[in-house]
């Protein structure tokens, strides 16, 4: 069986963070968990380490600064040994078919596997299946808001072998949009069969201090400029 290392990136998650690593104990299948923790100022590090403690796949790292969510990320992709791995936001919920459903479809040929996800309004298909998207569909797909399958890293598994292939890391001068960039980016130079299950697995949970509701005027023009490059790289498939 494919092994699955799941990266937890934290920072001044309060209250939030217990309810997702309650989720992710729920699990149906064993996996390898990385909490990156970004320097929080409360006490999100010592929940994180007590949760980890004991558990022989279970780590957390505690940065000593401040350095922004794609270098934890870009940690927790360093450090994990699975051979797919998954991206969990600190704040959210995952049904306890979760990490089997992303690992059950990976087979031969397939890069990537990817869940439907709740945020905003529920999902239009709960069909638990697999569909198949070829590299074209996949991208068209991860390059565009709003869409079933969506740019986000949260609800995919990557492969990480295609991975490293083209040595992929999270942007960390990005603070916004650079999970999509990292997802076009895979899917861009990476062809093969993806997988689909469009039954909800992920819920993303609405935080008032989250990036997406903190954003500035300076942000949304980066935004801007990031689904710029994502689109001419469609102009190459």
């Amino acid at each position: 069986m494919t092994k699955l290392s799941i990266v937890v990136p934290t920072y001044d998650l309060g209250p939030y963070l217990d309810k997702t690593l309650q989720a992710l104990k729920q699990q149906t299948i064993d996996f390898e968990l990385w909490l990156v923790d970004d320097h929080s100022t409360d006490k999100t590090a010592q929940v994180a380490q007590a949760f980890t403690t004991g558990i022989p796949n279970f780590h957390t790292e505690v940065f000593e600064h401040h350095q922004g969510v794609s270098v934890a990320r870009n940690f927790g992709i360093t450090h994990s040994t699975g051979d797919a791995i998954a991206f969990v936001d600190g704040d959210d919920l995952v049904t306890p078919d979760y990490a089997q459903t992303l690992i059950n479809g990976f087979t031969d040929g397939v890069p990537a596997v990817t869940v439907g996800y709740e945020w905003w309004r529920p999902s239009d298909d709960e069909s638990d299946r697999y569909d198949t998207l070829d590299q074209r569909r996949m991208f068209d797909q991860v390059s565009r808001r709003g869409t079933a399958v969506g740019g986000y890293i949260w609800n995919k598994a990557y492969d990480r072998q295609a991975i490293e292939k083209i040595r992929l890391r999270f942007d960390e001068q990005l603070t916004i949009a650079e999970d999509y960039l990292f997802t076009a980016t895979f899917v861009a130079q990476t062809p093969g069969q993806y997988r689909f299950d469009p039954a909800v697995k992920y819920k993303k949970v609405n935080r008032a201090t989250s990036t997406i509701h903190t954003r500035s005027f300076k942000d949304r023009s980066v935004e801007s400029q990031v689904f710029n490059q994502i689109s001419e790289m469609g102009r190459h498939l």
